[in-house]
């Protein structure tokens, strides 16, 4: 990580250490045609490597939201949410959001139907680690800028100076 992440909480650090260490431990697991057929080992250890960095990928997701405010910490958001809400940010991009909505379809599918799991959605998933990991460079950046205003602080900084405007044409008026 680096220079880069001198903001970054020790959490956050983590989270993206485990995600790039995902990163490449599912490129380095080949899922060679011929090798899958004689020994599904490779298929379930791909499986499970993608399984971990869907998490950990949700989890920097949620991490990024509590921490920029774009959700109260009382409040409990679906991993789905998590992405709605940082494309709301204008955080990520509606692409972006879409690829990591398949990521949270393909956990799902892992921890509740792996039977269903095939070969494709794994494939599927490979295809989009080079997107991935511009949404970990993407999350990086958001939490590394520091003094920036959340939509919420814009509103009430908006209403704030309309109030003392009130005032003070009350004021000259009165």
């Amino acid at each position: 990580m680096g220079d880069m992440d001198n903001g970054l909480t020790p959490e956050q650090g983590k989270i993206i250490s485990d995600i790039y260490q995902y990163l490449g431990d599912a490129k380095s697991i080949s899922l060679q045609q011929t090798r899958q057929d004689r020994d599904h080992r490779n298929f379930y250890a791909l499986s499970m490597v993608l399984f971990a960095l869907a998490n950990r990928l949700i989890d920097l997701g949620r991490e990024t939201v509590y921490y920029r405010g774009y959700a109260s910490p009382e409040e409990e958001i679906r991993n789905k949410v998590i992405f709605k809400r940082l494309s709301d940010y204008d955080v990520i991009d509606p692409a972006t959001r879409q690829d990591l909505l398949m990521l949270v379809n393909f956990r799902n599918q892992c921890s509740h139907h792996f039977h269903e799991v095939t070969k494709e959605d794994l494939n599927e998933i490979i295809e989009s680690l080079p997107r991935y990991e511009a949404y970990v460079t993407v999350i990086r950046n958001e939490l590394n800028r520091t003094g920036m205003i959340t939509r919420k602080q814009m509103i009430l900084a908006t209403g704030l100076i309309l109030l003392v405007c009130i005032f003070v044409v009350i004021f000259l008026l009165g």
